[in-house]
């Protein structure tokens, strides 16, 4: 009886909404040589000279990272039919009438029924593509994995809801802009901010020879002209750097700068990696933790370090392992390499050879399940080391593999076992860059040592973002010294990465550093040249080439809120607060749950006196996000501007319940409280503020003008005092002491 409800509820959804696409043309393959694609043969062009490639590939992941739909493949996921329990969910997929159909929430949040055009991925799962208007294509949350004959969630428990960015109806999900570029051959978006839309084209779904060997119509024509010759002068040499950019523009989580990566060019030019930082995208020693892909682990490890690149390991055109078997790092490492020691696989492993633990990538490449069911090794070639775990909770390979055992005793057999050689440096680097995730200052200085002596750029750029908190730290000026002058060295980096780190870092001093930074304008490398050109864009030409650059970078994620609300923050910047106000709201209409846009578009509503609709902003975004003290202290400010200095003071208070580690929030309060006849009050919400921040004058002086009022002279005198003692030149303190206050 349960079982037949449950159809009844499903099937009532069904009878609602036929089976249909929710409109529009979906993106279309472009025929080789026409437009842009004049370049390109298509894989098929291939098979006539290199068959053993072209067959190799054509059983590849890669060939089919993208493809139609197919009757007799994709029958199994829709017949019988399935149902789906995902969050408070229920969806069914089915086939109806001969079509293929996936009945779920649809963007106006009822159900619907939606034919799926095409499948993205292979093994272990695959996700449909549906229909959507302006050119769109969307991915659904629901995957299938083939090997179970199963149906689920690639967001496991989560229960994303229509309107939401990340719903599989929204713009985190949109393919044409998230995943297209990676699962089809020569790709170009072609959206039209004035439409909204996409003219999205590609030469063929899949990730074809052209992808990774560039375009090669020209290269068949001359070999058809040039019978059994060499010295064919249409192929660009490529050397191992290059095809690790090429293979990274695509396994890497990174940032895109242009939309438009073609083989042969700079990783950099094209791409900002994203690298460990205090925030939980990655562990502090490089480990993967989120969806992190391959690139950015592989790029800190030793073996990248020492020159080794992706088709030592992997074959060519499979992308396979090239050997399963320990075989595949004892070709370097039985007989050792630079300062590591010879291995022995026995010796070393500890573990027997039809056992887990075995094999070098068991412990050395650990397994992190990504969308549910997808697991990946990670490249990082890491040490496992349980005392990180217990210490500061970055994962090891030992109790992942021994969970039942505990913690203790995989630390005690791993001492034993290793011994004094667990006290590596990239140990010490762990804890220390741990220490800094937890805002320990006092790491600082070896950090910065380690980054003195790092002779791997992507573990520059890691210690910059790391160091990065530390330079805007306001308590402390001797605190911001040190990391600010590492900061500032690294502005001559010879390699891109760090020197974008720095810039990006550096940003709040921009003013006082123009000189520097707009020499970066003129880098070779367009990483540093947009980072730099948005740390100046107050200033910026951008007609020139690092403001085309930027201008370039911006047309390329404006079809997201992240990117209008970068446009937004470009003309607000500038003073243009009209040119601002369209890219907030469509960032807001885009992603509502989006509190940094509302908070941006509350300052200006406010800049164009709109008061009322500013104050709507920010108390949505407090609603929006309830931990974050921000957005009541900015609303607290807009009241006092307007002169609500009961309303103003209600809303610091919030914002201080929230977080009661900010000076200038007490400092604030207690201005508050003075204007509402509560000196007292007042008098400790300033002291408040001069405890958490002792080296500011404008605290005592505050605090000296409310004893004042009240007659109380030598606890004036006291606070003037005071803060002459941190501002000799304070005009306010100096003003009152020589007219006689006290």
């Amino acid at each position: 009886m349960k079982g037949s409800g449950l159809l009844a509820v499903v099937n009532l959804g069904l009878a609602m909404s036929p089976c249909t696409s929710f409109g529009g043309e979906p993106p279309m393959s472009q025929p080789a040589g026409l437009g842009v694609y004049a370049s390109y043969g298509g894989s098929a062009s291939c098979a006539e000279c290199h068959p053993q490639a072209y067959d190799d590939w054509k059983r590849s992941h890669h060939a089919k990272a993208q493809r139609p739909i197919v009757a007799v493949l994709d029958g199994e996921a829709f017949e019988p039919l399935q149902i789906i329990a995902h969050g408070s969910q229920l969806s069914v997929a089915q086939t109806e009438g001969g079509r293929f159909s996936i009945a779920t929430t649809g963007l106006d949040g009822t159900q619907q029924a939606f034919e799926p055009i095409g499948a993205i991925g292979v093994d272990p799962l695959w996700q449909y593509l549906i229909p959507a208007p302006g050119g769109r294509l969307q991915v659904t949350e629901l995957a299938f994995e083939p090997a179970r004959k199963e149906w689920f969630n690639v967001y496991g428990s989560e229960d994303r809801k229509a309107g939401e960015w990340g719903h599989w109806t929204g713009r985190g999900m949109n393919w044409n802009s998230m995943c297209a570029a990676c699962h089809t051959t020569g790709f170009r978006k072609n959206y039209d901010p004035a439409k909204d839309g996409y003219r999205s084209t590609y030469v063929e779904q899949g990730v074809g020879c052209e992808q990774c060997h560039g375009p090669m119509r020209a290269h068949n024509e001359w070999q058809r002209a040039h019978k059994d010759q060499k010295g064919d002068p249409t192929i660009t040499p490529m050397d191992r750097q290059k095809y690790l950019s090429v293979c990274g523009s695509c396994h890497a989580r990174r940032a895109d700068l242009t939309g438009n990566f073609m083989v042969g060019d700079e990783f950099s030019d094209h791409y900002e990696l994203m690298v460990p930082d205090p925030t939980d995208l990655y562990y502090p020693d490089g480990q993967v933790r989120d969806e992190d892909f391959e690139f950015a682990a592989f790029s800190l490890s030793h073996m990248q370090q020492w020159g080794v690149r992706c088709t030592d390991c992997h074959q060519w055109h499979t992308g396979k392992p090239t050997r399963r078997d320990n075989r595949l790092c004892l070709r370097c490492h039985e007989n050792g390499i630079t300062t590591k020691i010879p291995i022995d696989e026995v010796k070393h492993s500890f573990h027997p050879r039809d056992k887990g633990g075995f094999l070098c990538v068991d412990c050395h490449m650990p397994v992190t399940p990504f969308m549910q069911r997808h697991p990946r090794h990670d490249h990082g070639m890491t040490v496992p080391d349980p005392e990180l775990t217990r210490d500061y909770g970055v994962p090891n390979a030992c109790t992942r593999c021994h969970a039942d055992k505990g913690l203790q005793w995989s630390i005690d057999y791993v001492r034993q076992w290793y011994g004094p050689r667990m006290n590596r440096p990239t140990t010490v680097r762990s804890r220390l860059l741990s220490r800094l995730k937890k805002s320990d200052a006092g790491a600082i200085p070896d950090v910065v040592k380690l980054l003195q002596e790092e002779k791997n750029p992507t573990w520059r750029a890691v210690y910059a973002r790391f160091l990065a908190p530390f330079a805007l730290e306001a308590r402390d000026p001797g605190a911001r010294r040190v990391p600010v002058e590492s900061l500032i060295r690294l502005l001559d980096d010879p390699a891109p990465l760090p020197q974008a780190v720095a810039i990006e870092s550096l940003e709040p001093y921009a003013e006082s550093m123009a000189e520097p930074l707009a020499a970066k304008l003129q880098s070779p490398s367009r990483l540093v040249r947009v980072k730099a050109a948005w740390g100046l864009r107050t200033r910026l030409d951008l007609d020139s080439t690092a403001g085309k650059d930027l201008v370039g970078l911006l047309a390329t994620h404006q079809d997201q809120p992240t990117g209008a609300l970068h446009q937004a923050a470009l003309w607000m910047d500038r003073g243009q607060t009209q040119e601002a106000l369209p890219w907030y709201e469509k960032a807001i209409a885009w992603d509502p749950a989006a509190a940094p846009v509302r908070h941006g578009l509350a300052i200006a509503l406010q800049s164009l006196g709109r008061s009322e609709e500013a104050i709507m902003q920010l108390r949505k975004a407090a609603e929006i996000e309830p931990g974050q003290s921000a957005y009541p202290y900015a609303l607290g400010l807009l009241y006092a501007e307007l002169g609500r200095i009961a309303d103003a003071r209600d809303a610091i208070r919030a914002a201080i319940g929230k977080d009661r580690g900010q000076s200038r929030y007490w400092y604030n309060l207690g201005l508050a409280e003075s204007q509402l006849g509560e000196p007292g009050a007042a008098i400790e919400a300033i002291r408040q503020a001069e405890q958490l921040e002792p080296d500011v004058a404008d605290y005592p002086f505050a605090r000296a003008t409310i004893h004042l009022r009240l007659g109380q002279r030598s606890d004036a005198e006291e606070a003037l005092r005071r803060a002459l003692s941190i501002d000799p030149n304070h005009p306010g303190a100096r003003a009152a002491i020589s007219g006689g206050n006290p």
